[in-house]
């Protein structure tokens, strides 16, 4: 197997340029970046990450979680384009990012993540923390790693990234009032699940309640974050509820399983029923009509959480970060039809059309 010392020959530098090279370390040329990385390829080198590890005091690994809650979190759109954003930073700075979903239960995370944050074998962690049951960052915190959160469940002194969630429930509630609706249905997830959602939900509040709006009795319906969980939660309300002319939704797949099965009930949208989403995943923009919904910048919030961390690791103490979130004014919202008089509607789930591939 060649050696470092073989590298180094080949490339005509020091041992010490090829390991700070490798390591990714700036302020070297072009030229001498370019003579090294030509020699590992030439001689089919491979770092010893170990070794490396043991002698520079740094194993490069950084750890990105996101608890297990309601699905795998490859179901996700959201999840996965926060964790694109952390991925390419990550990348960029010659670390590799090792990717944990532990389970959460009341006395905490499981114990097979546990033993990963205290074993020594990370340099920082990025996790989405939000879940009111558990925190995922509690161990990490006692033992002093490097640690970043995106979401609300922080102490004083963590270090956090979080999109603007009350503005963008703000936003929503006042495009919907704006049109004229007064006849409102919510579709959410249960109370203290959710940390982000709760904050959503208040900046609904606070719109509805300017506006004369008694919040806490509009129907609502609580689905799990998937497609067929807004598809049941819409023939719920709409059944109980027929005088509904605007379902609010608190994530763009149950929003897209409302339309789907406003549909099957009879209702045009946005003709005869309003739906909004949140989040903008990809899907929102090609599905059928477009989804109005709320821009929660999901790439940029992974790549501020892991430039973030990358400041402490360098010894910085960066400032924590609010990202304002946009509104998106698509197709699935328009002012009340008042020529409307719905009866009362079916109720058939099991027929719903198939969600456009995202």
């Amino acid at each position: 197997m060649p050696t470092l010392q073989d590298v180094s020959r080949r490339a005509g530098v020091s041992t010490a340029t090829v390991s700070k090279v490798l390591s990714n370390t700036p302020y070297f040329t072009e030229e001498t970046r370019r003579k090294v990385m030509e020699a590992v390829r030439e001689l089919g080198y491979v770092p010893n990450l170990a070794a490396r590890a043991l002698a520079a005091g740094k194993t490069h690994i950084i750890a990105v979680v996101f608890p297990y809650v309601y699905e795998p979190i490859f179901s996700d759109p959201l999840t996965l384009r926060i964790l694109g954003g952390i991925e390419s930073v990550i990348t960029q700075r010659g670390y590799n990012m090792l990717l944990s979903t532990p389970r959460l239960s009341p006395s905490g995370p499981d114990e097979h993540y546990r033993q990963l944050v205290l074993s020594g074998y990370l340099d920082g962690l990025i996790a989405i923390d939000n879940v009111p049951e558990a925190s995922v960052i509690e161990d990490a915190r006692a033992k002093g790693l490097p640690t970043v959160v995106i979401g609300y469940d922080v102490r004083e002194g963590d270090y956090w990234v979080r999109s603007d969630d009350f503005s963008g429930g703000e936003q929503i509630m006042t495009h919907i009032l704006g049109l004229g609706h007064r006849q409102i249905g919510l579709i959410t997830v249960p109370e203290n699940m959710n940390m982000a959602l709760e904050h959503r939900i208040e900046g609904l509040r606070a719109v509805a309640e300017a506006h004369g709006l008694d919040f806490d009795s509009l129907p609502r319906a609580n689905g799990d974050f998937s497609t067929e969980s807004g598809a049941a939660c819409a023939a719920d309300l709409l059944t109980r509820h027929p005088e509904i002319t605007a379902l609010i939704c608190l994530n763009d797949r149950m929003a897209m399983g409302a339309i789907q099965q406003a549909r099957l009930m009879g209702r045009r949208v946005p003709q005869d029923l309003s739906v909004t989403g949140y989040d903008d995943i990809p899907a929102a923009s090609s599905f059928a009509p477009p989804l109005t919904t709320i821009d929660q910048r999901a790439p940029e919030s992974g790549q501020a959480a892991a430039r973030m961390l990358f400041d402490i690791l360098e010894g910085a103490t960066p400032e924590q970060t609010v990202l304002p979130v946009h509104f998106v004014l698509r197709e699935t919202t328009a002012p009340p039809n008042p020529d409307f008089h719905p009866s009362m509607p079916t109720n058939r789930t099991e027929s719903r059309e198939e969600e456009p591939p995202a």
